[in-house]
């Protein structure tokens, strides 16, 4: 009798323990479940925070280097020499035009929030570690070290330009005087001023070549996100 009681008893209590463990089994699965669900949704808001950001950088790359274009045209005439003295003076537009080749470059702004967010979370996920995370990697990491020593060096040949025209006393000519001569006669005939000019208009257009690249190989990558990601 105490036996029967007995092996009713375990009988029960197994039972019980192997509910217990199937139901922490079950619970434990669940919360994977959802562990991953949550971790899916996590990368997939990153690759959505990275197409944002290229676009918004391939939306401002667009807009300056389409007047870059224009002005690299015009910086190219002034090195061969081939600007017309009679239109610079008689033409507003067309002495404004070529006013504006020594007035500065666009400082553009790549945004790279998303890849820093990306390769936080390689460190955590290797899984993450793949041709397109590498290719994204790739691209901010050495076109945004190539950006830094491009403005780096088109900063410091356009301060020396700038700085030989306001000795010139150039600027005060036109802006305050009204007068153009001392200007036209500066890229016309002046040397030294064509000594500084030189580099700042190569590393104009260096800068203007690197923006490009890195829109035409974002652009790409921003599609490829898009198809594997559902985006």
């Amino acid at each position: 009798m105490e036996q029967n009681k007995t092996r009713k008893y375990l009988k029960y209590a197994i039972g019980e323990i192997i509910l217990v463990v199937i139901g922490i089994l079950i619970a434990l699965s669940i919360n994977n479940w959802n562990e991953k669900r949550k971790e899916k949704k996590e990368i997939r808001n990153i690759f959505a925070r990275i197409v944002q950001d290229l676009n918004q950088s391939v939306t401002e790359i667009d807009r300056e280097t389409a007047k870059m274009s224009g002005r690299r045209i015009l910086m190219l005439d002034i090195r061969k020499g081939e600007v017309n003295r009679d239109s610079l003076i008689t033409n507003d537009e067309y002495f404004n035009k070529y006013w504006n080749c020594t007035t500065g470059f666009p400082d553009i702004k790549i945004n790279d929030t998303g890849i820093r967010l990306l390769e936080s979370k390689i460190e955590t996920n290797y899984e993450l570690s793949n041709d397109l995370t590498e290719a994204l990697t790739l691209l901010y990491s050495e076109q945004l070290f190539e950006f830094e020593i491009d403005t780096q060096s088109l900063t410091s040949n356009f301060s020396r330009l700038g700085n030989y025209i306001d000795e010139k006393g150039i600027r005060v000519d036109y802006k305050v005087n009204d007068d153009r001569t001392t200007f036209i006669n500066m890229i016309l005939e002046d040397q030294m001023f064509k000594n500084y000019f030189f580099p700042y208009s190569r590393n104009y257009i260096v800068y203007e070549n690197r923006l490009k690249k890195f829109k035409t190989e974002g652009e790409v990558l921003i599609e490829k996100i898009k198809t594997k990601y559902n985006l």
